[in-house]
Parts: C-alpha cells; sequence; structure tokens
C-alpha cells in the first residue's frame, strides 16, 4: 500500500509545477486508468491497467529519491514492451470502436512520451539531472 502513496504525492508535487506539465501528466495517465478499468474483461484493457499502474508506482520511487529528474523517463520501459504489443492487437484482432478508440488514443500518448523520455535520458546524461521548470 505505501508504494501507491510515492506516486500521489508525486502527483501533488507535480501539480506545483505549472498547468502544461499537470495537464500533460493528467492527459497520459488518467485516460490510461479510466480506460482500463472500463474495459477490464478486455486483455488490452488487463494490461494497459497494469502497466500504468507499475509505471506510477515506479515514477513514485524515482520520485522520492530523485525529485523531478530526469531520470523518470525510465519507469516508462515497461510501455517499449506494451506499445508494439497494442499496436499488433489492434492491428490483428477485432475490438468494439469504444475500445479501439481508447486504445488508439493510449497508443499515441505513449509514443509521444517515449520520444520525450529518450531526450530526458539524453540530457541526463549530459548533465541536466532535472527539469528546468522544476521549483
Amino acid at each position: 500500500m505505501f508504494l501507491l502513496l510515492d506516486p500521489i504525492k508525486m502527483i501533488r508535487d507535480i501539480r506545483g509545477q505549472g498547468l502544461a506539465i499537470y495537464v500533460w501528466g493528467g492527459l497520459l495517465n488518467i485516460p490510461q486508468l479510466i480506460g482500463g478499468l472500463i474495459f477490464i474483461a478486455s486483455i488490452e484493457g488487463q494490461v494497459i491497467l497494469a502497466t500504468v499502474v507499475l509505471t506510477l508506482v515506479i515514477a513514485g520511487q524515482i520520485h522520492r529519491q530523485w525529485r523531478f529528474s530526469r531520470l523518470i523517463g525510465i519507469c516508462h520501459l515497461p510501455w517499449m514492451a506494451l506499445l508494439p504489443w497494442l499496436v499488433y492487437r489492434l492491428q490483428n484482432f477485432e475490438h468494439s470502436v469504444p475500445l479501439k478508440i481508447w486504445a488508439y488514443y493510449v497508443t499515441a500518448t505513449i509514443f509521444i512520451s517515449l520520444i520525450f523520455d529518450v531526450f530526458d535520458i539524453y540530457r541526463y546524461s549530459r548533465g541536466e539531472k532535472t527539469f528546468s521548470w522544476a521549483k
């Protein structure tokens, strides 16, 4: 249970960092969580829900140790496995229209986030340990 408290604290800390980062975090995680619950009967819903919970727990632990570190991008490593699997599932299996729309949204946001993560890890390796917007 305590592992879930760190992501909650991280989200509270992010709220104080400005609207853009708060909105992006919400657009990334909230639809995954809610959709995962709505589509829990599907394998896609189960896997996405489990992956977003895992990434939030990992992110919370990273944030607890290194507040607003660019290393936070490594929390999305599970998405590198999820993304091709999800694309495969969307192309090769029938889905209801609502599930398909949600899954494409998740695919797009994960893809965008992974691009940001690559740049963040690169910047971290070059000495930029924290985000410039972090207060």
